[in-house]
C-alpha cells in the first residue's frame, strides 16, 4: 500500500529533526544545545517538534521502527522457520532498522552512542519495550498462556543479546548491527542446540 502525501510529509520532517539532532549534538554534545535551538535549525516550530519527540534523546535516535503486520502476522502464526529464536531475530531486526544502507549515517550514530551513556542506556530501554511486545506476539503464537517466569526469562535473552550485538557493532566497525545482530542470535542459539558430531 502506498503512503499518502501526508505521510510522506511527517516522515519527511522526521528525518530532517533527527539529522539536526545528531549535527548538533556532533558539534555541541547533548547538553550544548536547547530544544528551540533544534527546532530553528530543523525549521520547524517548537510546538511542531514537540509533535514529533518529547526530548533530544528521542530526537537524535530517530523514529522507532513498526513490524510489518505481514511479518508480525507470520510470526504469530509460528513462522517465518518455525524455530523460535530465529523468528525473534526477524522481528527484531525490522524493528531497529539493522540493514542501514547508508555507511557515513551508521558511523555518525556510532560516535553519537560512544559520546554520551544517555543514548546508550534510551537504546537499552527500547530494547525493553520491542522484548515486552514480543512477549505478547509470542503468547498468540502459542496459543496458550505462557508461564510469567519464561517469559521474563525469553524477554531478558532478546535484550542481553541485542545490548551484546550492538556493543559488537560499537567496537567493531567494519561490521554492521545487522551481521552483529546475526551473530549474537546465533550464538545464543548454539548454546542451547546439542552439537552435531
Amino acid at each position: 500500500m502506498s503512503k499518502s502525501a501526508m505521510q510522506l510529509r511527517r516522515e519527511r520532517t522526521l528525518l530532517t529533526i533527527t539529522r539536526c539532532a545528531r549535527e548538533l549534538t556532533q558539534e555541541r554534545g547533548l547538553d550544548g544545545f536547547t530544544m528551540d535551538q533544534l527546532a530553528e535549525r530543523a525549521g520547524v516550530s517548537r510546538r511542531t517538534l514537540f509533535n514529533y519527540v518529547p526530548g533530544k534523546v528521542d530526537a537524535v535516535l530517530g523514529p522507532e521502527h513498526e513490524v510489518e503486520p505481514d511479518l508480525l502476522e507470520t510470526f504469530r502464526a509460528g513462522g517465518p522457520t518455525g524455530r523460535l529464536l530465529v523468528d525473534v531475530k526477524e522481528i527484531v531486526r525490522a524493528t531497529v532498522a539493522a540493514d542501514s544502507p547508508d555507511p557515513a549515517e551508521i558511523d555518525a550514530i556510532r560516535r553519537l552512542l560512544c559520546s554520551d551513556p544517555r543514548l546508550m542506556t534510551a537504546v537499552h530501554e527500547r530494547f525493553v519495550e520491542k522484548s515486552r511486545l514480543l512477549s505478547e506476539a509470542i503468547t498468540r503464537r502459542e496459543g496458550r498462556a505462557i508461564e510469567p517466569l519464561t517469559l521474563r526469562l525469553l524477554s531478558a535473552v532478546v535484550v542481553t543479546v541485542c545490548d551484546a550485538a550492538l556493543d559488537e557493532a560499537l567496537a567493531t566497525p567494519t561490521r554492521t548491527f545487522a551481521e552483529c545482530l546475526d551473530l549474537a542470535f546465533d550464538t545464543t542459539s548454539s548454546l542451547f542446540e546439542p552439537a552435531h558430531t
